[in-house]
């Protein structure tokens, strides 16, 4: 045989074993993306990264649901969530992951009453087997009706 058909044969052979490992981790890991958070080192995988509450009416009151995936051989927690403000937070914590498995994680929103739209930015802290680590997602909604603001500051 000679060097062009075995370098060919060689490539197809590896395509081949990387198409199996890779099918192989999805089943494990459940995706794609959770797979690709392992390969980086990751030890879990938190999903959806976005959360779009579509259009709300001002001042309501609902709840985001977001999962995390224990890509490790041990039991991961997370054990509080940071935003920027009092307007999302979750009132279970700790929320504990057992290897291989998922964890719902559930953040109370209070929407705005008088903007038009809600972005936040909440991080999940995650004890990790050999770290605290932090994990980002964002909500997001849009108010096409917000209220007035109180012209007087006794107004709610």
């Amino acid at each position: 045989m000679n060097t062009r058909k075995k370098l060919l044969v060689s490539l197809i052979g590896g395509l081949c074993l990387f198409v199996v490992l890779m099918l192989g981790m999805i089943g494990w890991f459940g995706s794609i993306a959770a797979s690709m958070a392992w390969l980086n080192g990751e030890a879990i995988y938190v999903y959806p990264k976005k959360i779009d509450l579509g259009n709300q009416e001002p001042g309501t009151e609902t709840v985001a649901t977001f999962y995390m995936k224990n890509l490790t051989s041990k039991e991961i927690s997370v054990v509080g969530e940071k935003s920027s403000c009092t307007c999302a937070f979750s009132e279970k914590n700790p929320i504990t992951a057992k290897p291989g498995k998922t964890a719902e994680l559930r953040v109370n929103i209070h929407l705005p009453k008088h903007e038009s739209a809600y972005d936040q930015m909440i991080s999940f802290m995650v004890a990790e087997p050999t770290r605290l680590a932090m994990h980002p997602v964002l909500v997001t909604a849009t108010i096409p009706n917000p209220l007035p603001v109180p012209q007087n500051e006794n107004e709610p």
